[in-house]
């Protein structure tokens, strides 16, 4: 079959219950081997060509743009009347030729009318290679893609779409049936100082020594701001704990690398083109701290917003215990959110103004040269922004408003349920879904990444209280009465909320397709019966399985963080990658032995991480 991108090219699906393998073909010279079991239809198209990876896409992403069954039947219908007409026309011709009297304008409307019946009639015919046409959509947080494949045949199409949707459909069933997370370990944080919550967390997307990466953790109490960095190697162990600033840190961000020219090694791998700005732009006066090293750039970043209106940047293979920031510079106003989209980085400010940085030619960040797009007031500053197919949807107070970031322009807004105004606390989004809780409340709402419609709404509540069933009477009441959702994270099919309650529950991710409208089968809420005494203050995940290098390590800790092989990757690519869940809040409990142990409540003021493997 044929790859659309603009040029047709010879590819290769390869369908697998969680994944699709597009390859390149090149013709193998040589005979078949014998000795196979396969048909040799089969074996005349696996052994006779060589296979090249060129790209491999989760399921999840997946969808098919638009139904051949549709446009079978408009398409069947239109030539159907249109050969009646055609047979009609032909037949009025035959008895006007019978005429002896002048034909006059009559022939000329008859000449003129079996003409276009004949065009549109071949052209409908020839629409028959459209429904050789498949065309699927990528729908990433970074953005929407469309790829369009022609099948040798309709039928040999119309085989590969319902092979597709069944893959589909077994994939969205067999989540509920997957084994439940592995919780892995309870790390106390000790407290430096009195007062230290957790306030965010996000994983290095650089490697460490180890050849894994690092999580960032920060802790603040008003007046300081501290980073733990928790290491994986060879069992999860804070490797330092410093501070960092004199002010609360309100987000953190990992910024990757500046991007690389991609050399192709064969004219059958596309090119992939130099981000435009960076070969536009030219390197203008900064700060000396800030000081142009490419070799510095070529390293990812971790970038911290605080309280006290600044932005500070660490390399993320540095040690903050003995080394200070790389530099830092000072937007003007408490930064509430900070988001890498397009090469770009986007900070959201509490004077309600959105700060766009861009690189330099030397891909260094030119933070002297910014673009500012005021969405919002100080009074109803955007607290939270996301990355959803290639939009970014900023949350001021309860309303979303939707930034073409290409444009830098408000293209739609809509309002957040009808809760009395209150505002987005928590924002996620997996494939074609975006989660989001408002203030003071226990429900979580799912929203269409493309129309914005409300799909459902779920109410953690019934599963916290059957998690604090065996809880202390005063507790439970106390914990119920002031419920709220205070974290999201999706991951692994599933959607984890974090509670005020400390209890984190678990929802399946619902499959949805471009033109879902309602999600309507009751979703399953689990609890999990390892949380927090308190608040679950974040929630954030971090890959286990290197990506550019196999491990060089051993671990020798009881819970292996090496990756399994998966039974379904393709030969010659890296299998899918292990994560691990992390939540930071306050205290730990075990909601199964809740006030049996002698012990409970005993570390309830101390910070704690808790691990699961998923």
């Amino acid at each position: 079959m044929h790859f659309g991108l603009g040029t047709r090219k010879e590819r290769c699906l390869f369908l697998f219950s969680d994944l699709l393998v597009i390859t390149a073909i090149k013709r193998r010279s040589g005979t078949i081997r014998k000795g196979s079991n396969l048909p040799f239809t089969v074996l005349s198209s696996l052994e006779s060509n060589k296979f090249k990876l060129f790209k491999f896409i989760p399921l999840d992403d997946l969808d098919i743009a638009r139904s051949r069954d549709e446009s079978m039947k408009k398409l069947v219908r239109e030539v159907e009347t249109l050969d009646e007409d055609r047979q009609t026309l032909q037949h009025i011709s035959k008895l006007t030729k019978s005429l002896h009297c002048p034909k006059g304008p009559l022939e000329e409307v008859l000449t003129e009318m079996i003409s276009t019946n004949q065009k549109q009639l071949e052209e409908r015919q020839g629409a028959d290679s459209r429904l050789m046409e498949l065309e699927l959509t990528i729908t990433t947080q970074e953005g929407m893609e469309n790829l369009t494949f022609m099948f040798s045949s309709a039928d040999k199409r119309a085989l590969w779409e319902e092979a597709f949707n069944d893959a589909k459909q077994k994939l969205a069933m067999s989540a509920d049936r997957r084994p439940p997370p592995e919780f892995v370990s309870a790390l106390p944080i000790r407290k430096t100082r009195a007062g230290l919550q957790f306030t965010c967390a996000t994983a290095t997307l650089g490697l460490n020594a180890h050849n894994l990466k690092d999580v960032w953790v920060c802790n603040s109490d008003g007046y300081v701001g501290q980073v733990c960095v928790l290491s994986l190697q060879p069992d999860p162990t804070v490797a330092c704990c410093n501070g960092v600033c004199n002010a609360r840190i309100l987000s953190i961000a990992s910024i990757p690398a500046a991007p690389q020219l991609d050399s192709s090694d064969d004219d059958e791998d596309e090119d992939i083109p130099m981000e435009e700005d960076i070969r536009k732009r030219r390197s203008e006066s900064l700060p000396p701290e800030m000081g142009s090293d490419d070799s510095e750039n070529q390293q990812p970043t971790m970038w911290l917003g605080t309280e006290d209106g600044f932005i500070h940047v660490y390399n993320c293979s540095d040690t903050i215990r003995i080394k200070k920031n790389k530099f830092k510079f000072q937007p003007g106003s408490p930064v509430h959110c900070i988001i890498h989209l397009d090469n770009r980085v986007f900070a959201s400010l509490a004077n309600g103004d959105i700060i766009v940085y861009r690189r330099d030619i030397s891909g260094g960040w030119n933070v002297a040269d910014r673009q500012v797009v005021s969405i919002s007031t100080a009074a109803a500053p955007v607290t939270r922004m996301m990355a959803v197919a290639g939009k970014l949807w900023c949350a001021a107070m309860n309303t979303i408003r939707v930034l073409n970031t290409s444009l830098l322009q408000v293209e739609h807004s809509f309002v957040v349920g009808g809760e009395n105004g209150r505002g987005v606390s928590c924002m996620v989004s997996a494939g074609h879904g975006v989660w989001i809780s408002v203030h003071n409340s226990a429900a979580v709402r799912l929203y269409h990444a493309v129309t914005y419609e409300c799909l459902c709404e779920v109410n953690v509540a019934p599963a916290v209280t059957k998690m604090l069933a065996g809880c202390d009477d005063i507790i439970r009441q106390h914990k119920a009465a002031c419920l709220r959702v205070t974290s999201l994270l999706a991951c692994k099919d599933l959607l984890w909320v974090g509670t005020s309650a400390g209890v984190i529950i678990t929802v399946p991710l619902p499959h949805l397709a471009h033109n879902t409208h309602r999600v309507q089968a009751p979703l399953n809420m689990v609890g999990i019966p390892h949380g927090h005494t308190g608040h679950v203050r974040f929630l954030t995940s971090v890959e286990l399985t290197p990506e550019s290098r196999p491990s060089r390590l051993k671990s020798h800790s009881r819970y292996s963080f090496k990756g399994k092989d998966h039974p379904h990757h393709p030969p010659g690519t890296a299998a899918p990658s292990k994560l691990l869940v992390i939540s930071g809040g306050d205290g730990y409990e075990d909601f199964r032995s809740s006030g049996m142990s002698e012990l409970a409540g005993r570390d309830d003021s101390t910070n704690h991480l808790l691990l699961w493997q998923v």
